[in-house]
C-alpha cells in the first residue's frame, strides 16, 4: 500500500510539474533547430538544477548554495578546461567528492559539459577568496 502511494503521489509531484502548452505555430514560421535547440538547453538546464543545483550554482550570476563547491560559471572559466577535459572528469565518480557519491550516464556527461562550457565569458573575473 505504502508503494501505491509513493507512486501516486510521485505521478501527482510529476503532473504539477508540466507546463500548458501554447498552440503549434504553422509549420512554416518554426525554426525547428533553434526550437530544438532552446528545448534541449532547458532541459540540460532542468537536469543540472536537479542533479548539481544543492551544491553548485547551475546558472551564470549565481552563489552555489554550498560556499565550498564552485559554481559551474566559475568551473567554465578555468584556464585550459576543454570539453573533453570536463566530461573525462565527470565520467569518474572517483574524482568526485564524498558528497557527490553518484554516477552519471554518457549522453549525461555530454550534456552537462556541453552545457558547462556556454558559461564561458571572456570578461569573467574569478571571486575573491
Amino acid at each position: 500500500m505504502k508503494r501505491l502511494a509513493a507512486i501516486a503521489m510521485l505521478t501527482l509531484a510529476l503532473t504539477a510539474c508540466q507546463t500548458a502548452s501554447e498552440p503549434a505555430a504553422p509549420a512554416s514560421s518554426v525554426d525547428t533547430g533553434a526550437a530544438a535547440n532552446a528545448q534541449t538547453h532547458s532541459g540540460i538546464l532542468a537536469f543540472a538544477q536537479a542533479a548539481c543545483g544543492g551544491c553548485h550554482a547551475v546558472e551564470a550570476g549565481s552563489l552555489s548554495p554550498n560556499p565550498a563547491s564552485p559554481a559551474f560559471a566559475d568551473i567554465a572559466n578555468r584556464s585550459g578546461l576543454t570539453q573533453q577535459t570536463l566530461a573525462t572528469w565527470l565520467r569518474d565518480a572517483h574524482n568526485y567528492p564524498e558528497d557527490m557519491d553518484f554516477d552519471l550516464y554518457d549522453k549525461q556527461v555530454d550534456a552537462l559539459s556541453e552545457y558547462i562550457l556556454t558559461l564561458r565569458d571572456p570578461n569573467y573575473r574569478a571571486p575573491i577568496s
